[in-house]
């Protein structure tokens, strides 16, 4: 079993417990009980099983003893010599209640809180009653000098193992046991140790138990005190003063934490300040890019629609040209059938047998091919002497169609190398076959290379037929 805890005031439990501690579940009587915890000479044995009968006349230790020992008898009365009413004095949150006048008022001039109260008075026997039959194994009277009284209301036969008598006169160490001695040990109990406070007496049905009661509190009663006890002031005082440095300390290790939080706080707002503009910015930034995005998706969807446009337009350019290359591959055929069939005539029998009447045909019906001829060898002639040309072109000039015609002639009979720029532009030259406002020169331009190549070769045979 774990070491007895003391909760007595001067040890009485410590020395109960070596003599009764071999009972299981014993009983007892605690005449003046006063707290349930401090001072309590019945709570270790409480606490080891044993019940008992509390008997406590103030009311306010009457109510913790019920709280805090349920299963126990408490008895709001006062033990004395003859059963009915009495005067009680009640000092205040103290063991010092008393039956006393006189005692009363000595804690009255010591400063205490006396208030006098009426509480219901029996005697010892009724209390004995009450407990019921059984041993009862110890008995403490402790009354505040009302000790006499209490012994001279038990006239039964009921005896207690052992009795724990207060024997001083209250907050003194004046013996006053002298009172009430004699009338214990008439009722057969043998004293056998005093602790400075209380008497013990042993019933003389069980003095084997006189013999553990030759000294006091020692080593080896094996007990450890309550840390209310008042012989641990000293050490609660130190307790105390630990505890409050500590609590001191705590409170100014947490003060510092506080204000270590409060400045991660602090920071943590900065940042997180820091961190809601940061997002604000990307909050703009995304929305910046999803505007641009947005534009680029409608520029992008343009330019598919675009492309699309381009692709259809693509597609009919590509189909045209496709009908302008059946067209063309057309009429190339047919140029070179056109010009089969010239080259065919040009060679034929009957273009070489005709060709004197052709000649004949010329002087009927172009009497004017010979002078032209003439007119021609002339114009070379000039236009190999420079000195004769440039007089001769001044006078020409004054007749502005005529000299146009002799420039468009010379110019398409490579007399000379082109037409002056100022008479082609005025569209005065058209001598030579010309429609719809366009030079023979300017006309071979609209042609395709193959067509050229048959007016040239059409050209050159039509002026070998002229010689």
């Amino acid at each position: 079993m774990s070491k007895l805890i003391s909760y007595a005031q001067n040890f009485e439990d410590v020395i109960l417990w070596r003599v009764l501690g071999h009972i299981k579940g014993g009983r007892y009587i605690d005449v003046g009980a006063q707290s349930p915890d401090i001072d309590s000479v019945s709570l270790a044995f409480y606490e080891r099983g044993w019940r008992g009968i509390h008997v406590e006349p103030t009311q306010h230790y009457s109510d913790l003893l019920r709280a805090r020992r349920p299963d126990e008898q408490v008895l709001q009365v006062a033990v004395t010599d003859a059963p009915g009413e009495l005067r009680f004095f009640d000092v205040a949150d103290t063991g010092l209640s008393t039956l006393d006048e006189q005692i009363a008022q000595e804690h009255r001039d010591a400063g205490f809180n006396v208030s006098e109260v009426r509480v219901p008075a029996v005697t010892l026997d009724s209390v004995f009653e009450m407990a019921g039959p059984g041993e009862i194994h110890w008995l403490k009277i402790d009354v505040e000098g009302a000790e006499r009284e209490v012994i001279a209301g038990w006239n039964g036969s009921r005896r207690p193992w052992v009795l724990v008598i207060e024997g001083t006169r209250p907050q003194s160490p004046e013996l006053n046991h002298h009172q009430w001695d004699p009338t214990v040990l008439a009722k057969g109990y043998s004293y056998v140790y005093f602790d400075g406070l209380n008497r013990f007496y042993v019933s003389d049905a069980h003095p084997e138990l006189a013999a553990v009661l030759t000294c006091g509190p020692n080593v080896f009663d094996d007990f450890v005190l309550a840390p209310q006890s008042a012989f641990c002031s000293a050490a609660n005082a130190l307790a105390a003063e630990a505890m409050a440095q500590q609590r001191a300390s705590a409170a100014e290790a947490a003060q510092q934490q506080r204000e270590a939080a409060a400045e991660v706080e602090g920071q943590q707002r900065a940042q997180l300040a820091e961190a809601s503009r940061k997002i604000e910015l990307l909050e703009v930034e995304l929305q910046a890019r999803r505007a641009s995005e947005a534009a680029f998706q409608r520029e992008k969807n343009l330019i598919v629609e675009a492309a699309g446009e381009y692709r259809e337009e693509f597609q009919r350019a590509v189909a045209q040209n496709q009908v302008f290359a059946v067209e063309i591959g057309r009429r190339d055929a047919e140029i070179v059938r056109l010009n089969e069939v010239v080259h065919a005539l040009l060679t034929s029998t009957s273009w070489r047998i005709t060709r004197p009447l052709r000649g004949l045909k010329y002087l009927v019906t172009q009497p004017t091919m010979f002078a032209r001829r003439v007119v021609l060898a002339a114009m070379r002639r000039v236009a190999q002497r420079p000195a004769v040309a440039r007089p001769l072109n001044t006078l020409l000039k004054r007749v502005p169609r005529l000299h146009a015609k002799l420039i468009s002639v010379a110019v398409n009979n490579r007399i000379i190398a082109q037409v002056p720029g100022a008479m082609q532009h005025a569209g005065l030259v058209g001598g030579v076959g010309s429609f719809e406002g366009l030079t023979e020169v300017q006309a071979l331009e609209q042609l395709s290379m193959r067509g050229q190549a048959l007016y040239t070769d059409i050209a050159v045979a039509n002026r070998r037929e002229r010689r």
